[in-house]
């Protein structure tokens, strides 16, 4: 029981700190509240940004081309393994079962071991893309920040979660003019720890 009489204290003094806070009681500087600034929004396609960015296009390309290599050794390597496997089925019959077992073994270790490679190359690009993707991101937070300052704007929302808007606030078009001019092109990493 004092488990609840523990609880209904604590929301009795919540409720209680709670009408004092509405009411102005006990909180300095409440009456003295500085009124908030008036909203002067604006808005951007951030997806839109991020997908036709010159840095974006150039980090896409960088990925595709290294997916591209990556997809070459791995299909290489399931070729090896396919012959591998055909051999292997071929001397099933001259084979002891324990010999048999042990030769199934070390071929069912080599697919572990592609399979691994496959997942280090897939999250290597991942990493990689992630990391120059942030690069352009810091970039459009400058970017956009900048314009705000010049133009007086002291909100920026993605336009996607906007219902309606002039497109009088939009920035997009000025701001990927800036972005590609600030940052043209970024170098995707080639090791990512």
């Amino acid at each position: 029981m004092a488990v609840t009489g523990d609880r209904f204290a604590r929301q009795l003094l919540a409720a209680l700190l709670l009408a004092l806070a509405l009411a102005g009681v006990g909180i300095p500087g409440a009456a003295r509240a500085q009124p908030l600034p008036a909203a002067v929004a604006a808005v951007i396609d951030y997806q839109r940004i991020l997908r036709d960015a010159a840095a974006a296009r150039s980090i896409r390309d960088q990925i595709e081309v290294r997916r591209k290599a990556y997809q070459e050794e791995i299909s290489k390597e399931e070729q090896r393994l396919h012959e591998a496997d055909k051999a292997f089925a071929k001397q099933r019959s001259v084979l002891t079962p324990e010999a048999f077992a042990d030769k199934r073994r070390e071929f069912e270790q080599e697919v572990a071991e592609v399979q691994r490679m496959v997942q280090e190359r897939r999250r290597a690009l991942d990493d990689a893309s992630a990391i120059a993707l942030n690069e352009v991101k810091k970039a459009l937070i400058e970017v956009v920040t900048s314009i705000a300052d010049e133009r007086g704007f002291n909100l920026v929302l993605p336009s996607s979660e906007v219902l309606f808007f002039s497109r009088r606030i939009d920035l997009t078009e000025e701001v990927l003019a800036k972005l590609d001019a600030h940052l043209p092109d970024v170098r995707v990493p080639q090791n990512v720890d």
